[in-house]
């Protein structure tokens, strides 16, 4: 194995197409900063573009941008295979499925040889569950296991797409708790002239059609006016992505005769000093195979509601963090953020610290890092599929179910 020459440490290549903020690199990063540093050498390859969240990764991770133009960009694939062979990569970690075909396609054509393990965070498989041949080649010839952020997705994996169910794993997602913590709130209340008995919501979420902002809208509408009138609700997220999309969300307001009660903030370089700022928190998508922004108001100690559209929001339903009712449903959704609005500040606290404790127990990032690790070793012949302990956020599947850590 090439790496053990590099101070006898196994050496990672984290690929993503970028290193904009998203749920995707995110998760990339946070295993990039969590992987032991005793066993592995870390390097980042943002294949297309950097990003802000360059400036979230380690100290000790060596970042390459290869700024490719296209998917099939052959100087770009020439530029990774150089990368790949010089460094003595043992594994690369790819993330998304246009990251996959172009790291599966230097596997395939036999410009590399270093194992593959891609990661799987694709968010529309209830409206494309196919396979392609493209696809289909790319995951059966040009990866060594596949990493589904949701139960469905490593179903779709083997049933559909033909992976071998003994390297198909469920990797939900973590999160780094250390973003979270001693974080300055940003004085949210003071900029909206907020009273002390009004309720202040964060909704992380870019503005574009998967997040459904109008099912949130319609739900906040239709509200008695007196919880209207308790509500703030702050939209944070990247604007001018689906213009026509974000138009329409804002004429609705209006329409609503919500304005009060909605704030689009846009985008924010201190997510979490908002999240620490707020009093609870909402998300309303329709697609989601996360949601990781779930677990980033699990770790801000925030009660939510959330729609139950993900693994995330499928581990956590029932268990008194939150409140998760059935996505694209209005009247589901008021009933959640009514019920939420009518807590005692207490109550709210005490549910925010459920979420807390949830978060610290089954999705601490360096938990699912060392379930991600012994995949690592499988993959490289270091460890017997036997031998695998994961922890409870993994598991390996024809089913794709957990299986916990025994006490």
């Amino acid at each position: 194995m090439t790496g053990l020459v590099d101070e006898r440490r196994t050496n990672v290549l984290m690929v993503t197409d970028s290193l904009a903020v998203g749920g995707a690199e995110q998760v990339a990063v946070d295993l990039a900063n969590t992987l032991d540093r005793d066993t592995y050498r870390i390097r980042f390859c943002a294949t297309r573009a950097g990003g802000p969240l360059a400036a979230r990764l380690a100290d000790d991770v060596e970042t390459i941008v290869l700024n490719r133009p296209t998917t099939w960009d052959v100087g770009g694939l020439l530029r990774f295979a150089r990368l790949v062979n010089s460094t003595g990569t043992d594994i690369i970690h790819s993330h998304g499925r246009g990251t996959l075909r172009f790291v599966a396609l230097a596997r395939v054509l036999g410009l590399i040889r270093a194992k593959h393990v891609f990661h799987d965070h694709f968010g529309w498989l209830n409206l494309d569950r196919n396979a392609g041949l493209d696809l289909r080649v790319a995951l059966q010839r040009g990866t060594d296991a596949y990493l589904g952020v949701d139960s469905r997705l490593c179903s779709w994996a083997v049933d559909t797409a033909g992976m071998d169910p003994r390297m198909t794993f469920l990797v939900r997602s973590g999160v780094d708790l250390s973003r979270f913590e001693a974080v300055e709130p940003i004085d949210l209340r003071e900029r909206f002239r907020l009273r002390d008995d009004q309720v202040l919501m964060i909704m992380l979420a870019n503005i574009r059609h998967p997040k459904d902002h109008p099912t949130l809208l319609r739900a906040v509408a239709e509200l008695p006016v007196d919880l209207q009138d308790r509500l703030k609700v702050v939209v944070v997220g990247a604007t001018g992505v689906d213009p026509a999309y974000q138009a329409g969300c804002e004429a609705m307001i209006v329409r609503l005769g919500i304005e009060r009660c909605i704030e689009i903030y846009g985008r924010s370089e201190q997510p979490a000093g908002l999240l620490a700022a707020a009093d609870a928190a909402v998300l309303s998508s329709k697609n989601e195979t996360g949601p990781l922004v779930v677990l980033e108001y699990m770790a801000s100690g925030l009660p939510f509601v959330a729609t139950d559209t993900g693994e995330i929001t499928h581990a956590v339903r029932g268990l008194g963090a939150g409140f998760v009712p059935p996505p694209r449903d209005h009247h589901a959704l008021a009933d959640a953020l009514a019920a939420l609005l009518r807590l005692t500040p207490e109550e709210r606290a005490a549910m925010g610290q459920r979420g807390r404790e949830l978060a610290e127990s089954v999705f601490d990032q360096h938990l699912v890092t060392r379930g991600v690790e012994q995949i690592y070793e499988l993959t490289l012949g270091l460890r017997d599929a036997t031998d695998l302990v994961l922890p409870e956020a993994l598991g390996s599947t024809t089913d794709a179910r957990p299986r916990p850590v025994p006490a």
